[in-house]
């Protein structure tokens, strides 16, 4: 360690003595330009403006993913990239020079320098000098104070090919670029034929105006540098210049800034009112275009005149609702005054059932056609990463709306958004660099600093609509839910259940407006019925490549337009995993050996189960119930603005509202999706594989994926199950004491994910402490033959009748159906409507009045609103808010943040501004605190009324 230390301090004085003489200049010349103004064909990928690199961070000098190099050296390096571009013309190869360092500024050298002299640095080793140790790098002059790179003459680069898809692909090189090795000498004797020839071609194309350094393939220096004894020290930083990349924002994923939001959706006139999309459809397609109330915002009676598309979605899911009710064949109500009328009831067993409300709630299709109906924009995401499904293209982006209403009854407000979600999906059309212009709109900060100018950045940026298409729309409904104690009644015992309907609508070469196929989701009845498994079988087999990456798409001859989704505990039910009952395990094992693809190769398939377990979470019933949020996965923050009279809306939310706006998966995705449009602005090629959509984040940047550990009751893959390969798993919080348990156990299931649980020294309000059996009726339909012959809608309209056959405590601990007196934790169970039970207690008094939080202090647990007599009124009539807050009761809860969410079937609640009122007296600005540190409290999806398609007025 001393002798680096020394090696590296004589080589900082040694260049020190000789900066004496000549320092560094740290103003640009006028011959020093942007290459991409000498030729915007060569692709710019500067790595030091990236965490990919050999320190794993971005290098200090390095502001902007910019080559600046004296004119000579750029117009060389356009004619290299001219010759190079003939040499693939002529034999069908579409080649391209890929820039990896151009100058470097002499701040960059020194960072490389002070780099090398810490020892614990070391995590990018496996990657770039594994063969030594980071005490070497110096004196084997893999790393020196001085660097040609620095004169701006010479270059890194390599050579890229792209494929017919768009994608970028890097000839093979041997090496990456900056791979500390004898391997990486240019004329290194050990390398395949293929390496071997594309070095000799990136020398041949190079020779004519640069040298070549023995000992890097990649790094070129001009053979007569206008500088060559002069160092130079300005940062690579664009000032007026437009290219690609301007700043070192992080990409945005997702808006879901609320003031942003509202600007962008006021009202008709606004870009993305969803009445003003529909309009800017209509139009691109020569459609009829109804009038809009203008300074309005869209009614759903207005979006009901767009005949050809609206009209067509509204017509379908009412078709749909009337089947399957009749396929339920049980009491069933759509208005929430009627539930407890016993003369509504639809069979003769909902009318002593009635007596308690115990009917099926379903989803009222006149809010599709109300003039109190509205949608309200509840986030814009950014999916460049769907590129993948669509070559040709430029991914998609997409507006989300939840359904929601503001209304006067009897001079007092009632205003809530509703389980329902429509996704209007655009593409991006190709911008001609392989998506890389389009990724670097997207590098952004600031959005909801000011709102307005936002607007105005992202109209003339990456919202601008002449760079997109409309491409379909999408729909996620909460169409049936099922109260808890009509489960206990019919003995399902599954705290309640809802279903959830989905369909996508598509303009065909004809110009009709349809329901489409959906992607990679079996038409299950038909396969079974029409004996197409052998069909489905030589596609999987042709495909495993793909599908164990997870960028497949199963072909419309095998795919459903519909899908129904069950929960609660939907990640285990068949109902969601569909190809479970076209495709047997011992099938599917003997597909993955016979399919060609080495088990090496494979990065999330390690046997028949985990081919199954990728399928099915890849479809529409799969995807939906990985863990998502109350059945959604993008729900967006709760928005005030949308009605007349937005305090009195803000006062009607109050109890009603949600701390976070989108599911855990979305949470894992975000990191992912960052990785692969920060990759594409960078000219680089992507990380195409997607993992389980129940895995936590990773780290992208580092070679392959490395996950977080899985917190308190996240899902987790069971050691007993090794149905994904080692690449693709990820393990629970070892610091925290937490072990995988199977806590929803289906024997019908070819694999299952269980959940992070502490010990019984571990616990704390809010845990699971119940483990389920689930018997699954879905599955016995199919072992039976039933499903083929059954005249349902979908194969699994049947799915409710699911129940919970086996029970068990997983702590010791009493179990109790009402609030403990004492302060021991107790366990409230499912038939409360909570599922897999609840740990919980009372609230010490210092514990209602929150005197515990503290700034930047995150508890586990929290004394929040259990529901209570106010809750039960609200089930009974209209949510209210202030009848709620007049007897809502109180317990201690587990808390969410951001970054810490809720188990499957929980919700992250904000915590109510009733809280402050007299009943509990708690200090508004205690309550400030918690609401500033973004925290939450988890409950059951159906506690939150915004979540359930009952407790709200009928439209009219």
């Amino acid at each position: 360690m001393l002798n680096t230390r020394c090696t590296i301090i004589a080589a900082i004085m040694c260049f020190t003595s000789a900066a004496k003489a000549a320092a560094p200049v740290t103003k640009k010349p006028a011959d020093i330009v942007n290459l991409s103004q000498i030729d915007p064909t060569i692709l710019v990928a500067m790595m030091y403006f990236s965490n990919e690199n050999f320190t794993g961070r971005v290098v200090n000098g390095y502001k902007a993913n910019a080559c600046y190099l004296t004119q000579a050296a750029a117009e060389g390096l356009r004619k290299a990239q001219a010759r190079l571009q003939a040499n693939g013309k002529s034999s069908g190869r579409n080649l391209s020079l890929m820039v990896r360092d151009c100058y470097r500024p002499q701040k960059a050298v020194m960072d490389f320098v002070h780099w090398a002299s810490d020892p614990d640095d070391v995590k990018m080793k496996s990657a770039y000098y594994p063969e030594l140790d980071k005490n070497q790098l110096i004196p084997l002059n893999y790393i020196s104070p001085v660097s040609g790179h620095s004169r701006a003459s010479s270059v890194d680069l390599t050579i890229v090919e792209f494929a017919a898809d768009g994608a970028i692909k890097p000839l093979p090189m041997g090496t990456p670029v900056d791979y500390f090795s004898d391997r990486s000498h240019t004329a290194f004797a050990g390398l395949s034929t293929t390496e071997a020839d594309s070095r000799q071609l990136l020398f041949k194309v190079m020779s004519p105006e640069f040298k070549n350094y023995s000992k890097e393939w990649w790094h070129y220096a001009l053979k007569v540098e206008p500088y060559p004894k002069t160092f130079f020290d300005f940062d690579i930083a664009l000032t007026n210049e437009r290219a690609p990349q301007q700043t070192m924002a992080a990409p945005t994923t997702q808006i879901s800034e609320v003031s942003l939001l509202a600007e962008l959706d006021k009202n008709n006139s606004s870009p993305l009112s969803m009445g003003g999309l529909f309009k800017r459809i209509h139009e691109q397609r020569g459609l009829a275009v109804p009038p809009l109330a203008a300074g309005q915002r869209t009614r759903a009676s207005e979006l009901a005149k767009f005949v050809a598309s609206y009209a067509v979605f509204k017509e379908q899911m009412t078709l749909d609702l009337a089947r399957i009710i009749k396929d339920l064949g049980i009491d069933w109500e759509k208005e929430i005054l009627k539930t407890y009328d016993v003369k509504s009831a639809k069979t003769e067993a909902g009318k002593k059932r009635r007596l308690n409300g115990n009917v099926m709630r379903v989803f009222n299709e006149k809010w599709l056609t109300s003039a109190d109906g509205q949608f309200v924009l509840a986030g814009v995401v950014n999916r460049m990463d769907r590129r993948d499904f669509d070559p040709g293209l430029c991914g998609e982006l997409r507006f989300i709306y939840r359904m929601g209403y503001e209304v006067k009854m009897e001079g007092k407000t009632y205003a809530s958004r509703l389980p329902f979600t429509v996704n209007m999906v655009f593409s991006y059309l190709d911008d001609g660099q392989n998506c890389q212009a389009l990724a670097s709109l997207w590098r952004m900060d600031g959005l909801g600093d000011n709102p307005a100018a936002s607007m105005q950045s992202l109209l003339a940026g990456p919202l601008d609509f002449k760079k997109l298409k409309f491409k379909q729309m999408e729909i996620n409904a909460q169409i049936a839910r099922f109260p808890s104690d009509l489960e206990n009644d019919e003995n399902r015992k599954f705290a309640g259940q809802a279903i959830y309907w989905m369909r996508i609508f598509e303009f065909n070469d004809k110009g009709v407006f349809y329901p489409k196929k959906l992607e990679n989701t079996p038409d299950v009845q038909g396969i079974l019925k029409d004996k197409r498994q052998k069909e489905l079988e030589e596609y999987l087999s042709a495909h495993m490549a793909e599908i164990d990456i997870g960028v497949f798409k199963l072909p419309d001859s095998l795919s459903a337009d519909l899908a129904l989704s069950f929960s609660t505990a939907g990640s285990a039910r068949t109902a969601n995993r569909p190809f479970d009952l076209i495709l047997s395990r011992d099938r599917a094992d003997q597909l993955v050996v016979n399919s060609g693809v080495a088990a090496a190769n494979l990065k999330f398939i390690a046997s028949g189960a985990g081919l199954l377990e990728r399928l099915n979470t890849s479809s529409c019933m799969g995807c939906h119930q990985s863990s998502s949020t109350a059945g959604f996965h993008f729900l967006g923050f709760d928005r005030s603005d949308f009605g007349a009279d937005p305090k009195a809306v803000k006062v009607a939310l109050d109890g009603n509202k949600l701390q976070l706006p989108f599911s855990p998966h979305v949470y894992g995705e975000i990191a992912r999706r960052k990785h692969y449009i920060e990759r594409l602005s960078l000219g680089l090629p992507p990380n195409r594989f997607r993992p389980h959509p129940s895995a936590p984040a990773a780290d992208w940047a580092r070679t392959g994926s490395t996950y977080t550990e899985a917190s308190d009751n996240m899902p987790c893959p069971l050691e007993s199950e090794k149905a994904m390969a080692s690449s693709a798993r990820w393990s629970c919080n070892s610091s925290r004491g937490l072990s995988c348990k199977a806590l929803l156990k289906n024997a019908s299931a070819s694999a299952g994910l269980g959940q992070c649980v502490p010990g019984q020294d571990g616990i704390y309000a809010g845990l699971s402490c119940r483990s389920n059996v689930i018997e699954d009726s879905t599955a016995a339909s199919a072992a039976s033959g039933k499903l083929a012959g059954k005249a349902w809608l979908t194969y699994s309209s049947g799915a409710f009748n699911d129940r919970v056959s086996g029970e068990q405590l997983i702590y010791k601990i009493k179990e109790s159906k009402l609030a403990e007196s004492g302060m021991d934790y107790n366990c409230r169970p499912t038939a409360i409507g909570v599922p897999l039970g609840r740990v919980t207690r009372p609230c010490k008094a210092e514990e209602s009045m929150f005197s515990a939080i503290k700034p930047g202090v995150m508890p586990k647990e929290i004394c929040a609103i259990v529901g209570g007599k106010g809750f039960e009124q609200m089930a009974r009539g209209y949510f209210d808010s202030v009848k709620f807050a007049e007897s809502v009761g109180r317990g201690l809860l587990n808390t969410c943040t951001p970054s810490h969410f809720c188990r499957e079937d929980y919700i992250c609640q904000s915590m109510p501004d009733l809280l402050t009122g007299p009943k509990f007296n708690v200090s508004e600005k205690t309550l400030n605190l918690i609401k500033n540190q973004k925290i939450g409290f988890c409950t059951p999806t159906y506690f939150v009324y915004q979540l359930r398609l009952d407790g709200h007025p009928n439209p009219l």
